[in-house]
């Protein structure tokens, strides 16, 4: 889990908002977060579930959308995930995941089926919240002989992106590595603030609402606990430092199981367009179904 959970971290941290994002203004307010105040945050966000609520049959829909400064957000990925087998063995449960995407491009869609795998340990069901991070870390793990092409997108459940973002404000070896060989810096530092936390009542997504008894959920209503805070990092070549951040942001509930507890996930920051100037991006991974029509 520990590689897996480096890879996500560094694809999604580096890759995916380095190269392009960048903050306005240097001077702009910021009040420091330590790594064990984001880390609290979230596993109080969390919760305390066993990931052996997650059962077969059970379904996931997910809709990620991308806003470019005020204008209307365009939808751009459709995914549904089902878990399709769970086998145990005298160690571990091992879950099967039916995982489909549709990549929408203008009036295009681009669809793909295929299996994703996790394992859970039985010594590790998460069943205690005092379990903290490092049982976080080590609850699932993804099995090594998974290959995919490079443009495939992968399944992350709702549970890895809140250990990607307990983890980002930590300076690891490899990310330090990272960027002296892959981005040819001096060195880097991150640091992390504007940590807030803050707990609201939502109403149920539209295609909850319309299930049975709104799939169980008392009055259709859902309390959330909604983590938001700013990553930086300072990139430094001699005497220049460049400094570039990204506004990250995560709602959970603890009304739904394992599978289903992430109801958003959402990062905003500033995007260099080709020949054009910087916009404000922002890409919002949201829950839109959970069915619970699993069995053990």
């Amino acid at each position: 889990m520990n590689k897996y959970l480096q890879r996500v971290a560094l694809a999604t941290v580096i890759a995916s908002t380095l190269s392009c994002m960048k903050t306005p203004d240097l001077e702009d307010e910021f009040t420091p977060a330590t790594a064990e105040q984001v880390t609290t945050s979230l596993v109080d966000s969390w919760g305390s579930v066993s990931p052996l609520t997650m059962l077969k049959g059970d379904f996931l829909l997910q809709e990620t959308d991308q806003q470019i400064d005020t204008m209307n957000p365009r939808l751009v990925l459709q995914e549904g995930t089902t878990i399709s087998e769970i086998a145990e063995t005298a160690e571990k449960y091992e879950y099967t995941f039916l995982y489909q995407t549709a990549v929408i491009t203008g009036d295009n869609s681009s669809q793909s089926t295929r299996k994703q795998y996790r394992t859970v340990s039985k010594g590790n069901d998460l069943t205690a919240q005092s379990a903290g991070l490092k049982t976080l870390k080590s609850v699932l793990a993804k099995k090594s002989d998974v290959t995919t092409k490079a443009d495939d997108y992968e399944l992350t459940l709702g549970f890895e992106r809140v250990v990607m973002l307990a983890n980002a404000c930590v300076m690891t070896d490899d990310l330090q590595k990272y960027c002296k060989e892959e981005l040819k810096l001096d060195s880097c530092e991150i640091k992390c603030g504007n940590l807030t936390s803050v707990t609201e009542v939502r109403p149920a997504p539209d295609l909850i609402k319309k299930q049975p008894n709104c799939g169980g959920i008392p009055n259709c209503e859902l309390n959330v606990k909604k983590v938001t805070f700013d990553w930086s990092i300072l990139m430094k070549t001699g005497t220049a430092t460049e400094k570039q951040k990204v506004t990250y942001s995560i709602s959970v509930t603890q009304d739904l199981p394992f599978f289903g507890r992430v109801l958003d996930y959402c990062n905003r920051g500033l995007v260099q367009i080709p020949d054009s100037s910087k916009v404000l991006v922002t890409v919002c991974n949201r829950l839109t179904n959970f069915q619970r029509t699993g069995s053990q």
